[in-house]
């Protein structure tokens, strides 16, 4: 069985998926997929859409040089979407083959934005308050680019809509985990 977390920056999504992990689950993050996948899978179609200037001294993709390049562009940002997408999916289906007789899970920002809600067996919604979600994700990226990335994400409305179970993610760590526990008992009765 796979299952997606999702929520927006800074909900708690990564905090849940290291509970997970402490209990033994196998817990794949979208972002580290796309990361591999950027070197390797669709490597060549990245140079060939952006050029040799987003590649460092050791012939690697630099994601800070490929950063400033699309996400203050729109289309450049969506045309790595395309690139990259396709082969993040064919991943996200693997895990599914690989863990069909266990429980597995993928943490992903973006499961309903490009919809891939019907490549899991259910979702998980992991929901803070903006204000929370806001602090929690500037001190990882700073405030601006904290506003800028939630600005792209869709509502909790939205993605409420697709969620088979909804962590909300407002009080302490504690509660998270209790939270995560809870989760267990119940996608282990399916």
């Amino acid at each position: 069985m796979l299952v997606g977390i999702t929520g927006n920056i800074g909900s708690g999504k990564s905090s849940l998926s290291r509970f997970l992990k402490l209990k033994g689950f196998h817990v794949f993050d979208a972002d580290e997929i796309g990361k591999s996948v950027l070197q390797g899978e669709a490597k060549e179609q990245v140079i060939e859409a952006f050029g040799r200037r987003v590649l460092n001294r050791n012939g690697l993709i630099d994601t800070a040089k490929l950063a400033s390049v699309v996400f203050l562009n729109p289309s450049a940002l969506s045309l790595l979407t395309s690139i990259l997408h396709p082969h993040i999916v064919e991943k996200i289906k693997e895990i599914k083959a690989d863990y069909s007789r266990e429980i597995a899970f993928v943490e992903a920002a973006v499961i309903v934005e490009y919809g891939w809600q019907s490549h899991f067996d259910s979702l998980v919604l992991v929901f803070a308050h903006r204000g929370q979600r806001l602090l929690r994700a500037a001190k990882k990226f700073g405030l601006k680019e904290a506003l800028r990335r939630d600005s792209l994400q869709l509502s909790y409305g939205e993605k409420l809509k697709y969620a088979d179970y909804l962590i909300c993610n407002t009080k302490t760590l504690l509660h998270l985990k209790d939270q995560a526990e809870l989760l267990i008992e119940e996608i282990e009765k399916c």
